[in-house]
């Protein structure tokens, strides 16, 4: 799909256009997880004509920055069940895998419990299908259509908000839809900006291709200590790298494992109502956080621990209290007082992180076996600057150290850069985005990592009016609902917010005030 459809017009016996037989248009731009799920989510559950068109630079909708990955150890870290693109059906993805053979190519996609671990290229791969599957949807005559282009601009009228790109078009739309995702991972203090050109520092691991250049010998550190750090110790690990790999963080810490055997059903019972991921979603805050009012940080961190001590106490594992909070972060979240936001981010987020986004088994092992055999080794270290040697290709790493220890120093032959992603970090390199925020239809949220969004994910703009043309999905929105940022949870965040977003275009017509 390189370019948009034209779809006819309806028009009346007078030749007149026919108001309510002409599809509504929907602008997606972005074509990564999010904007292919919302594509997908948008015709299943119309009840009127669309015309969707996702503005995706990009070759194929559906795989974006997470699932472009072309590396056999680059994985899913949730099992099949937890990944289906139609919040409703949570077999739909595995049924898809067993169709197509994934688990007969991949053995080792399946893990002891015999749950399924599958590559993130594979993934990928199930989401443009599936939007294929959608293109044309014959209850209503909707239409998916892919715009080859990158937006730039954003002008609203009172017909229409028109989006412009940089291949100089313009599409205009009823409903926008912000579903740009993470921004390309970039260096961080302290490391330079100036860095990025550096022949040996990888400013963005996920470029296909580009560990495959890191010489055999090489002495490697990898920022950061994340899933990203974890896939990119594994591709070193498995291409037979022979130089030390050093991951360091702040804390040192990692992702933890997957539950013992837990996850549960596996593949053959993935349909089983065990599962269902979205029915767990919709629940209720656990009654175990809500003994504090008005809540705090300190309280609820007591009172999860306290739940986790009680199922430990049974012989089940912390991952079952954890999920219960985690499972409905979206509804506790906006719950805490924005001072207690910004200090779980300064004080526990990467605590967070690490039980929330869980290793791949297949991965896991691989690189603590590594690390038995001394080839991969995870510090807690600060860093404190990363300087070019000269005369060579070589970075002189300034790091802190503990108590009265001091500095030391340490050379390294290459960096890898996988610290964080924020969804807020990407507006100065985003013109699309910009343009929204300083017209006033956007505005960073009260966290200060992402952007302002209602319950029904509506745009709220610098006048602090929620705007119900323009909605906000994904990762862009984590600081308004505290964690949409794993498939299943984003695919959830688009079925709520779809019964308010369709009332929306079955009321749309040109001349209307947004």
């Amino acid at each position: 799909m390189a370019s948009a459809r034209r779809v006819p017009e309806s028009r009346n016996e007078g030749g007149a256009l026919n108001q309510d037989r002409a599809p509504r248009r929907v602008a997606i731009v972005g074509g990564g997880f999010t904007g292919a799920s919302t594509a997908v989510q948008l015709v299943r559950a119309s009840t009127v004509q669309l015309a969707i068109t996702v503005v995706e630079p990009r070759e194929r909708v559906g795989p974006g920055l997470a699932y472009s990955a072309t590396d056999p150890d680059h994985r899913l870290n949730g099992p099949t069940w937890s990944h289906s693109i139609v919040p409703g059906d949570a077999g739909h993805f595995t049924r898809w895998c067993e169709a197509n053979s994934i688990f007969q190519r991949d053995p080792e996609a399946l893990a002891a419990d015999g749950n399924a671990f599958v590559r993130r290229a594979d993934y990928g791969d199930y989401l443009s299908d599936t939007l294929r599957a959608h293109e044309q949807w014959p209850a209503t005559r909707s239409t998916i259509a892919h715009l080859r282009d990158r937006a730039v601009a954003v002008s609203a009228s009172r017909d229409a908000m028109a989006i412009r790109t940089a291949g100089g078009r313009t599409l205009e739309s009823d409903l926008l839809v912000v579903a740009t995702g993470n921004p390309l991972p970039r260096l961080q203090a302290p490391l330079a900006r100036s860095l990025a050109g550096h022949p040996s520092v990888i400013e963005d691991p996920l470029q296909p291709g580009r560990l495959a250049q890191v010489d055999p010998r090489a002495r490697v550190l990898v920022v950061g200590s994340g899933l990203t750090a974890l896939d990119i110790a594994s591709t070193l690990v498995r291409a037979g790298h022979r130089g030390d790999v050093v991951v360091v963080s702040r804390r040192g810490l990692r992702p933890r494992a997957q539950p013992p055997a837990a996850a549960s059903a596996g593949v053959v019972a993935a349909d089983a109502a065990a599962q269902a991921p979205l029915e767990r979603i919709m629940g209720t805050v656990p009654g175990f956080l809500l003994h504090d009012a008005p809540p705090t940080l300190r309280g609820w961190v007591r009172a999860l621990r306290v739940r986790i001590r009680e199922l430990e106490a049974r012989g089940e594992s912390w991952h079952k209290g954890f999920d219960e909070l985690r499972d409905v972060v979206w509804r506790a979240w906006p719950l805490l007082p924005a001072a207690e936001q910004r200090r779980f981010l300064r004080r526990m987020r990467t605590w967070y992180d690490v039980h929330r986004f869980r290793a791949p088994p297949q991965n896991d092992a691989l690189v603590r076996d590594a690390e038995a055999r001394g080839r991969v080794a995870f510090r807690a270290a600060r860093l404190r600057a990363v300087e070019p040697v000269a005369g060579s290709r070589s970075l002189r790493v300034r790091f802190a150290g503990r108590g009265s220890a001091g500095e030391r120093t340490e050379t390294f032959d290459m960096l890898v850069n996988c610290t964080g992603l924020d969804a807020a970090a990407g507006l100065r390199a985003n013109p699309f985005l910009a343009s929204l925020v300083d017209d006033g239809w956007l505005r960073v949220d009260d966290a200060g990592i992402g952007f302002a969004v209602d319950a029904n994910c509506c745009a709220i703009g610098a006048d602090a009016r929620a705007r119900p043309a323009l909605r906000v999905l994904g990762p862009p929105t984590v600081g308004s609902f505290g964690d949409p940022l794993g498939v299943m949870f984003i695919a959830a965040q688009i079925w709520r917010m779809l019964p308010d977003a369709l009332a929306f275009l079955a009321q749309a017509r040109p001349g209307i005030s947004r």
